[in-house]
């Protein structure tokens, strides 16, 4: 038996008492009509009603009832089923009411969860139908190897989830249908690292940026210039930095560019004809700070003139204390950016809020954004879907998607857009 529920929840302050009425497993279908669909008997009759005034009026009930279950038997056959395995983690909460740690254990999940669904409704809406079955992961590998050779996830033409990268590779390994999709919807691990051919990963790696701000720095670049690729080896510069240079020359080989590792280094090699583009990979707030104030003095007393190139991360830093920092055209890429005065974003908020009577958080978006790109493609091609992933772009309110497939590794997104820094904050470019 399917039950076709549209859940009004109010979250003000029990979200986990609110996740629990999911019923996990939840199959919900984005159609308006609210009611449950009744599976035909178990003999498999297909009842049809009688014109036959001798029936009884039971006989004639039953011949009705029959007849809306074989309906609703059909109507499934015509959806797609999508199972959404997420940690609300329900299996950790020890009494009847939840604790506040129980509540932030459980609000990533169910705001994933929210804004997915959402997703499905609007696709609903415009006649798509789909059976969504929610599932807690419980952020366990047993569970999700469990999970994955269930009857709930068995018949699936999605799975999205599991969310952290043991569960994922605990799932993968169990599970045995290498056809159906498994979607990656947050983790930010290396594709290589998991080595999973069906994996779809949505957040694109820091090589992922790595590689789309060296084609951009590469774009920038005109005769006279220098790249200086200031790289003081740690942690976060070695991450984003490591193939910079090799990964810029290759789409400009005319590229004056060079690797440096101190200030002093860098300064040795500014030109003052050019501009000097400087590619920086830490995210230290000190090494920054003594960067800024060095381009400040090169730029007001040797005339140098300078372009900046940050580590994605530096998206999260404020630079309202750099009074020159806007001469330098502070370019950062990012894989989520919401423009809050879209009219798109403007009408989710408003649903969202709503529907569940909080506003929506990043992993909301993320969740709407997603249901919205592989919802489409499953109405749009059916069980061809996966064949179209590389073909199909998508722009969302928080995310972009645009796929690379390795055999190896699973469809890999380079979905990264360029903000720059002005007027004290970071716009889309």
């Amino acid at each position: 038996m399917i039950s076709v529920q549209n859940h009004q929840r109010r979250l003000s302050g029990n979200k986990i008492a609110l996740a629990v009425a999911l019923a996990l497993s939840l199959a919900s279908c984005t159609t308006k009509k609210t009611g449950v669909l009744r599976s035909p008997s178990s003999k498999g009759e297909q009842g049809t009603v009688s014109n036959n005034s001798g029936k009884t009026a039971a006989e004639q009930a039953e011949d009705a009832r029959k007849l809306e279950a074989a309906k609703a038997s059909e109507s499934l056959k015509n959806q797609k089923s999508i199972a959404l395995l997420l940690p609300f983690q329900l299996n950790r909460i020890a009494g009847m009411r939840p604790t506040a740690e129980d509540v932030k254990r459980s609000a990533l999940a169910l705001d994933f969860y929210q804004g997915f669904q959402l997703g499905l409704e609007e696709l609903g809406e415009k006649g798509s139908k789909f059976s969504l079955k929610v599932i807690d992961s419980e952020d366990d590998n047993f569970r999700n190897t469990s999970l994955a050779a269930s009857a709930s996830i068995k018949n699936a033409n999605l799975i999205v989830g599991p969310v952290y990268p043991k569960e994922i590779r605990a799932f993968s390994q169990a599970f045995k249908e290498k056809n159906i999709l498994q979607i990656s919807p947050l983790a930010a691990t290396l594709a290589s690292e998991f080595a999973i051919p069906n994996l779809v990963s949505l957040t694109p790696s820091i090589r992922a940026h790595s590689e789309i701000m060296a084609k951009h720095v590469a774009k920038q670049y005109a005769y006279g210039d220098v790249v200086l690729v200031y790289n003081i080896q740690d942690g976060d510069s070695k991450q984003f930095l490591d193939n910079f240079a090799s990964e810029a020359l290759g789409y400009n080989k005319s590229l004056q560019i060079k690797v440096v590792t101190s200030i002093a280094e860098l300064n040795e090699n500014l030109v003052v004809a050019g501009t000097n583009h400087i590619v920086c990979g830490t995210t230290n707030r000190n090494q920054i700070r003594a960067l800024l104030a060095n381009m400040d003095v090169q730029s007001s007393e040797s005339g140098y003139a300078f372009k900046l190139y940050g580590h994605p991360n530096w998206a999260k830093l404020s630079f309202e204390d750099y009074t020159n920092i806007d001469r330098y055209e502070l370019t950062v890429t990012t894989s989520t950016l919401v423009d809050e005065n879209a009219e798109r974003t403007r009408r989710f908020n408003q649903k969202y809020k709503n529907k569940f009577q909080v506003i929506p958080s990043d992993f909301s978006y993320k969740g709407y954004d997603a249901a919205i790109y592989f919802g489409g493609l499953i109405a749009k091609y059916g069980d061809d879907y996966a064949q179209h992933l590389v073909k199909e772009t998508y722009s969302g309110i928080n995310s972009d998607f645009s796929f690379d497939y390795f055999p190896e590794w699973g469809y890999v997104n380079r979905g990264v857009r360029f903000m720059v820094y002005r007027n004290n904050s970071f716009d889309r470019k």
